[in-house]
């Protein structure tokens, strides 16, 4: 609990705290070719100096990489534009290949966020489409042509407005609740939800931490994904339509288990009456 106060307060006034090993974790990413390809000239140059006399984090010494897969680049050459584009709150005039085939036109759009999917290692810009009043979502490698367009201050607020709003319609609630014997491994659980918006409560009496996740409806799979990853450590409470989810998991997971050991038995069975 006093951690959690401290990183708390520490957030709150703006204060970054990171470790030797975070810094040394930094340091590594820098040398990675895509670091030069995302970040400006000035920022890079300036993050390598800050971290001039940090340790040199050698993951070779005790990592060995087997059967790797091909590594596509983390980083993608308009990252920068558009980055640029939502920083000075302007539009942008974009044509891009669409799921069947064709290609969609010279559309108009508002960019809110950049966001990068782990899963399908690929980078998305969110935005606002003024015309349809709806959010929308395209694979930065989709776009085969985009160019910045100026608008209005007042225009530019209002699009902000309307973000905000659908933004909210999309979100809802859970509340998970860490059980207490687990207490100690509250960073731990936190880091795992640190993607989403959080609130920690703690019954002192009963020493309990509930954490309220605020979260866009279509990320409650991810959300679930996390909860069985740190399996008996949490808990679901308050909706029982996730609890039935998490169920229902659980009971496919120890059925196949079930069968195994049924499998086992029979196998067993027949080996000794022959």
């Amino acid at each position: 609990m006093f951690n959690y106060q401290i990183m708390t307060r520490l957030n709150e006034t703006g204060v970054f705290t990171w470790t030797s090993q975070e810094r040394a974790w930094l340091r590594m990413m820098m040398e990675h070719p895509a670091a030069q390809e995302a970040l400006s000239p000035e920022t890079w140059a300036k993050l390598n100096h800050m971290l001039d006399g940090e340790q040199h984090l050698n993951l070779q010494d005790y990592l060995t990489e087997k059967a790797k897969s091909e590594e596509s680049s983390v980083s993608h050459p308009l990252l920068r534009p558009l980055r640029q584009i939502i920083l000075e709150g302007q539009g942008f005039q974009m044509t891009g290949r669409i799921r069947s085939g064709r290609t969609s036109q010279e559309q108009f759009g508002f960019p809110y966020k950049l966001e990068y999917s782990m899963v399908k290692k690929e980078w998305y810009v969110l935005w606002y489409a003024p015309h349809f009043g709806r959010l929308m979502s395209t694979k930065l490698h989709s776009i085969t042509k985009l160019e910045a367009r100026s608008i209005k201050p007042e225009a530019a607020s209002r699009y902000k407005a309307s973000i905000a709003l659908l933004t909210e319609k999309r979100k809802t609630s859970l509340t998970i609740e860490v059980l207490p014997e687990f207490n100690t491994e509250l960073s731990r659980i936190l880091y795992a939800f640190s993607s989403f918006e959080r609130q920690v409560e703690y019954n002192e009496t009963q020493q309990i931490y509930r954490i309220l996740l605020t979260v866009s409806r279509n990320e409650i799979d991810y959300v679930l994904s996390k909860m069985r990853f740190l399996g008996k450590r949490v808990r679901i409470i308050n909706d029982t339509a996730l609890q039935e989810r998490m169920s229902e998991t659980a009971a496919k997971v120890l059925a196949r288990y079930e069968q195994s050991e049924s499998a086992q038995v029979e196998h067993e069975t027949t080996a000794q009456a022959d």
